[in-house]
C-alpha cells in the first residue's frame, strides 16, 4: 500500500472516526436470531440513522397505507439487509459531515454514489450475483478516496482534475491523480476503509473498481462496481451513449454475462430510485 495514500487517509480518520452503529446493525444482520426489535434498540439512539429510517419507511418506495412512526415498525417495512445498506450509507455521510472540501459538494458526491449504488444492485440481480457483503454499500462507497483527496489536498486534487481534462477525455481521472499524486483514490479509499475495519469485500470494491483484474482474486462486488460505476455516470448525464463514461472493460462483461444493451435498460429505475434516495441521504 502507498505510504502517501495510507498517511492521507490516516489524516481523515484522525478527523472522523466510522460510527460504531454500522457495525453494530451489519452484526445484527448476521445474526439470525435478531428481529426487528433488537435493531431498533441499536438504531434508536442514533437521531441522523433513527430519521433517515423512517423517512425511508415512509417514501413512495413503500407504499404501506399509513404512517410508520416506530423504528421496529420501519425495519419491518424496510428489511433487515436494507436497514444494513441504509446504516453504512448514513453512517458514511456523517463521517465526512464535518470535513469539508473546495472540489465537490456533499450532495453532489453522494448523488453520484447513489447512482453507484443503485446501479450495483440492479446489476448484481442481473448477474445472479448473492452472497458477500451488499452491492448497494459496495456502490455506495466506492468513492471515499475522492473525499478524503479532495479535503487534505485540494490543490494537487484541482491540478489532476484539470490534467484529466486537457490530456484525455476526463473519464478516466484516477490516472491523471497517479501522475500528480503517484498514487489514486482507491488507494486512499482502501486505506481508509481498512482503518475504518470495513468488510474486506468493501475494501476489494473501493481499492480495483476501475482496475478489476488488479488483483490476485477477482471479486464479483468489484466486477458489479466497475460496471456499475459507468452506469452511473450514464445515468446522471441521462445518456445512453457508453463514450460518455469510464470505459468498461470487455472481460468484466463476459465474467458477468451482460451485454451493453442491457445495462441502458437499467437507466430510467436507477434515476427514478435516486430521485427518491437523495431526499433519504442528504437531507
Amino acid at each position: 500500500m502507498n505510504k502517501e495514500a495510507e498517511d492521507l487517509a490516516r489524516k481523515v480518520t484522525q478527523l472522523a472516526s466510522f460510527p460504531d452503529v454500522a457495525f453494530r446493525v451489519n452484526d445484527l444482520l448476521a445474526d439470525e436470531n435478531s428481529g426487528a426489535d433488537a435493531f431498533g434498540a441499536v438504531i434508536e439512539p442514533d437521531p441522523a440513522l433513527n430519521a433517515a429510517l423512517l423517512r425511508l419507511a415512509n417514501s413512495a418506495m413503500y407504499s404501506v397505507g399509513g404512517t410508520v412512526s416506530s423504528v421496529a415498525r420501519a425495519v419491518t417495512v424496510v428489511g433487515l439487509r436494507e436497514v444494513r445498506d441504509l446504516a453504512f450509507g448514513i453512517c458514511a455521510t456523517k463521517a465526512f459531515e464535518g470535513i469539508p472540501n473546495e472540489l465537490t459538494t456533499v450532495e453532489d458526491f453522494w448523488k453520484h454514489s447513489l447512482y453507484c449504488a443503485v446501479a450495483s444492485r440492479n446489476i448484481g440481480k442481473l448477474s445472479q450475483i448473492g452472497g458477500g457483503d451488499s452491492l448497494f454499500t459496495a456502490g455506495l462507497l466506492h468513492d471515499i478516496g475522492h473525499l478524503a483527496m479532495f479535503n487534505q489536498d485540494p490543490v494537487r486534487s484541482r491540478a489532476s482534475l484539470e490534467l484529466s481534462i486537457e490530456q484525455s477525455d476526463g473519464l478516466s481521472p484516477y490516472l491523471s491523480e497517479r501522475e500528480v499524486f503517484g498514487f489514486d483514490h482507491m488507494d486512499v479509499g482502501a486505506s481508509l476503509a481498512e482503518q475504518w475495519d470495513l468488510p474486506e469485500t468493501l475494501r476489494a470494491s473501493i481499492a480495483h473498481h476501475h482496475e478489476p483484474f488488479d488483483n490476485d482474486a477477482v471479486i464479483d462486488t468489484t466486477l458489479v462496481v466497475h460496471v456499475a460505476n459507468s452506469v452511473a455516470v450514464l445515468a446522471e448525464l441521462d445518456s445512453r451513449d457508453f463514450a460518455d463514461a469510464p470505459p468498461i472493460d470487455d472481460r468484466v462483461l463476459a465474467e458477468l454475462k451482460l451485454e451493453k444493451d442491457i445495462l441502458l435498460e437499467q437507466i430510467p429505475d436507477v434515476r427514478e430510485s435516486v430521485d427518491q434516495l437523495i431526499r433519504i441521504f442528504v437531507s
